[in-house]
């Protein structure tokens, strides 16, 4: 960790800032299908409902997630899949005449004879494991380096491109209050922000032309049934939504079913969600799935935690309000690195897919084959703690400012070596984004641009940021000196 020190050269520019969703509804091809139900097949023959489970396509994709009361409603004549951690897997095919209902049964797990472990359950080992973690895990705010990137599918073809590294802020503990963390709709920005110092960014894509646009001519209109805008890195907020409600914390365990299970010959823990005791509790759960817990090799830390959630109750919105929930499935992995006795966030991965209009920024397409699928990886490093309140109130007021509308001119000869994503990847993207204009001139046409462009006159915003950038990069430098 730093000393203060390197963050006094950008506090007095920071300190004299000031800080300044529509829906379509797409239509389904007329197709014929049959409402199923989902149970869990009990003792005694009881059954009840699987609520928030995926339903997979035979292509592996995420065809629909059920009900809260465990129905579902699929084409007919299409082979469906159920896996799971906690139930057996099940095939099936949807028929005029078959059963309507689905039983599933748990898996019980059997460990190997040989293993010896220090507890009898797993949630004995979690209120262990969780006194240290927590403790670790609880912290100032703090700053980091990132790098990340961001890409977007939609009818198996990327649509859209975002990598960037820079500098993030992290500004409160994990003691914030749901509803409140999140500024309006941009995801995560009163909690963590994030500030590139380098980045590339393709045109849109866009399903009328056949072709990618500027940024620039993509308007916030309901009359374009086509058009999606999605603001990149939505990892962050899911990340700290789960944060709030995660088995990481002691107080959580209770909202949890645990199980044990071996994993490349390393013991996890399985866990997933109890909404019923949640609901009894009158508590919240921002992300509702099934995950698992991999620890160390002594079984003494926690080195990740991944959840496949199929339900995303929006953070920023309080219960009972319209639109809370979310039409959002996927996967997300959170990382773990020690550091001078503390527990920092890693790095983050997101693989989502956008079911129907209740979701995020502007209104697209989603009939089944043409869902939005979020992928995204952020890697954060040197982390160096904020030493006051004035400090970071001065830190907050200029990240909120900039955040990811930083204006940075696109470098080629740095990203010749920093590029996050992989080359496989990458050539995949610049096939589907770059067939008519190569991804590097889209990158040099939205160099030193706003993400959202703006029709009114914004020099002084560019003034600004270029008199702050170099100042940025010498905080960012300073975390790894």
């Amino acid at each position: 960790m730093k000393k203060s020190t390197l963050l006094l050269s950008v506090f007095a520019t920071f300190a004299a800032i000031l800080l300044g969703s529509q829906y379509s509804f797409g239509q389904e091809a007329e197709q014929k299908k049959q409402q199923y139900s989902i149970l869990e097949k009990g003792e005694k023959e009881e059954r009840s409902p699987v609520p928030f489970l995926p339903i997979f396509s035979e292509d592996g994709t995420v065809y629909g997630i059920t009900d809260s009361i465990g129905n579902i409603t699929l084409e007919e004549g299409v082979t469906f899949f159920i896996r799971s951690f906690f139930y057996q897997d099940r095939e099936f095919i949807v028929e005029p005449n078959a059963e309507k209902v689905i039983l599933l049964e748990r898996v019980e797990i059997a460990l190997e004879e040989i293993e010896i472990r220090s507890f009898q359950n797993p949630v004995d080992q979690l209120k262990y494991l969780n006194k240290s973690f927590e403790s670790a895990f609880e912290k100032n705010a703090f700053l980091s380096n990132f790098k990340g990137y961001y890409a977007v599918q939609q009818q198996e073809k990327y649509v859209d491109f975002f990598e960037a590294s820079g500098i993030s802020l992290q500004s409160k503990s994990q003691k914030w209050k749901p509803y409140n963390f999140v500024q309006a709709w941009g995801g995560g920005s009163a909690y963590q922000f994030l500030v590139p110092l380098e980045l590339r960014r393709s045109h849109h894509w866009d399903w009328m032309t056949g072709d990618t646009i500027p940024a620039r001519n993509t308007l916030a209109s309901t009359e374009r049934s086509d058009q999606y805008f999605i603001k990149p890195f939505y990892a962050r907020e899911l990340m700290h939504a789960f944060e709030y409600s995660w088995p990481l914390s002691s107080s959580n365990l209770k909202f949890y079913d645990f199980q044990y299970d071996l994993e490349n010959g390393k013991e996890i823990i399985l866990f997933t969600s109890k909404v019923e005791e949640r609901t009894k509790a009158n508590s919240d759960l921002f992300l509702i799935g099934e995950g698992k817990i991999v620890l160390d090799e002594l079984g003494e830390n926690i080195e990740s935690i991944t959840i496949n959630f199929s339900k995303y109750n929006y953070v920023a919105f309080p219960k009972n309000r319209n639109g809370r929930e979310r039409q959002i499935g996927g996967s997300l992995s959170v990382i773990f690195e020690n550091s001078s006795d503390k527990a920092f966030v890693s790095k983050v991965e997101l693989k989502a897919k956008l079911f129907g209009p209740i979701n995020i920024g502007n209104p697209r397409p989603y009939q089944k084959g043409s869902e939005v699928t979020i992928i995204e990886k952020i890697l954060f490093e040197d982390f160096q703690f904020v030493q006051s309140k004035q400090n970071l109130a001065s830190l907050e007021k200029g990240f909120g400012f900039v955040g990811l509308e930083s204006m940075v001119a696109y470098d080629p000869n740095y990203w010749s070596s920093h590029a996050l994503v992989s080359s496989d990847l990458f050539n995949q993207i610049k096939r589907d984004l770059g067939s008519k204009i190569s991804l590097n001139e889209q990158f040099q046409s939205n160099s030193g641009k706003r993400l959202i462009p703006e029709e009114n006159d914004l020099a002084y915003f560019k003034d600004y940021i270029s008199s702050v950038l170099s100042q940025l990069r010498s905080i960012s430098r300073g975390l790894i000196e």
